[in-house]
């Protein structure tokens, strides 16, 4: 297993008695102003400064 691949996808099914964050992966659509700000893979604290530079925040 190489986890250094750019196809590779972590395995995010673990049974547990109760929810937890997940690992997998999350979709991201835009539309509109700074929309082009998006694109490939964010890590997930990119996407809270585009939206709220973009919300004006």
């Amino acid at each position: 297993m190489d986890t250094t691949d750019q196809g590779f996808h972590q395995e995010a099914l673990v049974p547990l008695s109760s929810e937890t964050h997940a690992g997998e992966d999350v979709a991201i659509f835009a539309r509109g102003p700074k929309a082009h700000l998006f694109h490939g893979v964010q890590e997930q604290n990119y996407i809270f400064h585009v939206m709220k530079d973009a919300l004006d925040l």
